[in-house]
């Protein structure tokens, strides 16, 4: 189903539903014992057919219901699909969409009128695409998949790899030589910010630097390199931090507000940086 608001889809399923119950009331005004007119069973095998084409993947994949929540539908529906190919009973055929009828509202409508604003939330994520190139959009892509069906911890944690695959970028194409002197400088330093840096290092590549250069030790380099300044280090760490939570096993709730901050920053202080776009 192609992207659709909130309000769009309410109507939608409200459709749906009137179209079932159009499909009930039809069949229960049949005369005889079985439903045989062709018109009517195409009716019953496309209703069944959009459930599955166009309801049960859109209630899954943008409002959260969950398997156990729609198995109860999708056996009706699979129900009506196998029926609909003979001359099925109007008793059973009317049980059947009585069935599916009986709940629906509070089932399925009541649910995604509740689900306030969450629906599209995180479409401006989408904005950090555009600063990406190669493993970035990767990372980015999966991350913003991760935050719209509600897994947040994975979303921090891949949005994150992109970073440092940027800043990691970043330091190849300035000279892996600079990163090494500058650690070496600092290891030196015995007063000011950053006379507790103690690692010097000797990177010679981009694997090298991924396998030896912690995530906190490179925000202290580019800060003494001036690529960051103070508090863009700062609010850098907080970030690396929310990206450590999600990786360690805790209590702590990531929670969407979460999200949009740790996406803000890292847009703003990063992929759309001009000091770190890699030509």
């Amino acid at each position: 189903m192609a992207e659709i608001s909130k309000g769009d889809f309410i109507v939608f399923i409200k459709t749906f539903r009137k179209n079932v119950a159009d499909i009930n009331k039809a069949c229960a005004n049949v005369k005889g014992k079985q439903v045989q007119k062709t018109e009517l069973l195409d009716r019953l095998e496309l209703i069944a057919t959009r459930w599955f084409d166009e309801v049960e993947i859109s209630l899954r994949s943008n409002f959260q219901f969950t398997e156990d929540k729609l198995l109860f539908y999708n056996d009706l529906f699979g129900d009506v699909l196998e029926i609909c190919h003979g001359k099925p009973s109007k008793v059973v055929v009317i049980g059947k969409l009585g069935s599916i009828l009986y709940k629906f509202h509070s089932d399925i409508i009541v649910p995604i009128q509740k689900y306030a604003g969450k629906l599209g939330k995180f479409k401006k994520l989408e904005n950090l695409l555009s600063y990406s190139t190669n493993l970035e959009t990767d990372y980015l892509s999966e991350a913003i998949e991760c935050a719209e069906i509600g897994k947040n911890r994975a979303c921090i944690i891949m949005a994150w790899c992109a970073v440092v695959d940027r800043l990691h970028r970043y330091i190849e194409n300035i000279g892996f030589y600079k990163l090494n002197s500058a650690s070496h400088r600092m290891h030196s330093m015995s007063t000011g910010r950053y006379k507790r840096f103690n690692n010097k290092y000797e990177i010679q590549n981009l694997s090298d630097l991924r396998k030896s250069v912690f995530d906190r030790n490179l925000l202290w380099i580019l800060e003494f390199l001036g690529a960051i300044d103070g508090n863009q280090h700062d609010r850098l760490g907080i970030c690396l931090t929310l990206r450590d939570t999600c990786a360690h096993p805790g209590e702590a709730v990531i929670t969407d507000d979460n999200i949009l901050s740790f996406f803000s920053d890292i847009e703003i202080l990063v992929f759309a940086n001009p000091q770190f776009q890699i030509k």
